[in-house]
């Protein structure tokens, strides 16, 4: 009973030193010290954290740009390619277009489309060559022209392509006719890639801006394939025939495609 009597009287005794001690100035000034010490520590933990939220934050917003970067980058380069290839489709469908005229005023015409795959280097034979030959049914002879006007005739052929020597040529002759007074002359090739009518009466009225067709005489090309525009006209009443200069139907330095006429051969090839 003593012992727990001195237990209690210890125990009083402690708290009311650590009551008075507490109230003395020195302790106040330690809790002081310690509280600026240890607060910026409690900032400067709390800090931290808060800015690793905003960096996260921040990376996750890298992200969605690259994102957002990359399908506008792949964006831009579809519609690169589809202004690469509107024009080439509606060049295509004018071609079409073209072909289709070509075939309702010339139903008695029989073709096939071939691509220009090549042109002679040298400049000395105006000709081309295209990605269609002996397999596909074309043979030498055979006229070659577009919707636009004529082109030439195949004068080589190997299973997969043909040469096509062009009216430009300076060995080249197409039988014509002037469309507006039916006058009738050949249309010869030169060096200088261009055409000359010869032969035309004299007495005919030829003028600039008449158009120049093949006639079908001597049975070489079909008639009334457009072959030029006359340009200009040389006249001396001392010769018996007129000359005129033709400009060609074709551009033949952006033809791409043509026509193989394949139900029409030279008479002399039946």
């Amino acid at each position: 009973m003593l012992t727990r009597l001195v237990y209690l009287v210890v125990i009083l005794v402690a708290g009311a030193l650590i009551l008075a001690l507490s109230r003395l100035p020195q302790v106040q000034f330690i809790e002081t010290i310690a509280f600026e010490v240890l607060g910026p520590v409690e900032v400067g933990v709390s800090i931290p954290a808060g800015r690793l939220d905003q960096i996260g934050q921040t990376i996750e917003g890298i992200g969605q740009l690259r994102a957002e970067n990359a399908r506008l980058r792949a964006e831009v380069d579809r519609l690169s390619q589809e202004a690469v290839l509107l024009p080439e489709l509606q060049r295509e469908n004018a071609e079409l277009r073209a072909e289709l005229q070509f075939q309702q005023t010339d139903p008695q015409f029989k073709w096939i489309t071939a691509r220009v795959i090549g042109v002679d280097p040298s400049n000395l034979v105006h000709s081309i060559i295209v990605d269609h030959g002996s397999r596909s049914g074309i043979v030498v002879g055979m006229t070659v022209t577009t919707p636009g006007g004529l082109v030439g005739q195949v004068v080589q052929v190997t299973p997969n392509t043909a040469k096509v020597l062009l009216v430009t040529d300076v060995s080249s002759s197409v039988a014509s006719l002037i469309q507006s007074n039916r006058a009738k002359g050949v249309v010869n090739g030169s060096r200088g890639g261009q055409l000359t009518m010869t032969y035309i009466p004299q007495g005919v009225k030829v003028q600039a801006g008449d158009r120049v067709v093949t006639s079908g005489l001597g049975g070489v090309y079909p008639k009334g394939l457009w072959v030029g525009t006359i340009t200009e006209v040389h006249q001396n009443d001392v010769e018996l025939y007129q000359e005129a200069k033709v400009q060609p139907a074709v551009d033949f330095g952006r033809i791409e495609d043509v026509l193989v006429i394949v139900n029409h051969l030279p008479t002399s090839l039946h």
